[in-house]
């Protein structure tokens, strides 16, 4: 399994903290979410991960609430890179995908690299893994190696903070859609109780993550 293509945007300590803040962020009406979003928070819709909002940091953040500010059982996915991984054996999409993942870089103004190696993928990764580790003031509870359990390629480290009700994931997604071969690089904020203990097992820990970040 290659990179083919990837449109990458870095996860600074700013978004981080942004998305951090939005479980406990002072709730609006339903009727005024769309308003406040826009003009309180920047954001403003789109449909390249799925219908989702992109921020005033550029990232596509994606919820699965209606009106999530304030609501601590919402799980919020920012995706600030998207990947191309290309099976020689497999169906060859790679000349029209990877203009996809350039057409993504140019709307988003993200940054295009064509067959980026795999260190690349890691070291953007762990750069995005000191912003967050910068902001929550420690390092990963845990750091695992995800597999095809866990996505399609390329198997990258997945890492978990835990953020007082809520565990904070780092790592990469499968694309269930619109284009269903690519890769998500993802900072994930889910729900997840201070008591609540982490899979001892790392196999156990990758259908945790699976189980609770993926969409």
């Amino acid at each position: 399994m290659t990179v083919k293509a990837l449109a990458a945007s870095a996860l600074t300590t700013a978004a981080v903290r942004e998305l951090l803040a939005l479980p406990t962020m002072a709730p609006v009406p339903d009727e005024e979410f769309l308003d406040h979003s826009s003009k309180v928070l920047g954001w403003e819709f789109t449909d390249l991960v799925c219908e989702a909002e992109r921020t005033r940091h550029g990232h596509v953040l994606f919820f699965d609430a209606n009106n999530p500010l304030g609501d601590m059982r919402t799980t919020f996915n920012l995706v600030f890179a998207e990947a191309y991984p290309y099976d020689p054996d497999g169906l060859d999409n790679e000349k029209w995908l990877t203009g996809d993942v350039r057409a993504w870089a140019d709307e988003l103004g993200w940054r295009f690299q064509a067959d980026p190696t795999f260190d690349e993928c890691e070291t953007l990764l762990a750069e995005a893994a000191d912003a967050v580790s910068d902001v929550l003031g420690c390092p990963p509870e845990r750091t695992i190696r995800t597999d095809e359990h866990v996505s399609m390629g390329p198997f990258t480290l997945c890492r978990i903070w835990r953020a007082g009700e809520h565990a904070v994931v780092l790592g990469s997604l499968e694309d269930h859609g619109p284009y269903g071969y690519l890769m998500h690089f993802a900072l994930v904020l889910t729900p997840c109780a201070a008591g609540e203990e982490l899979p001892a097992d790392d196999a156990d820990l990758r259908k945790w993550v699976v189980d609770r970040i993926d969409w």
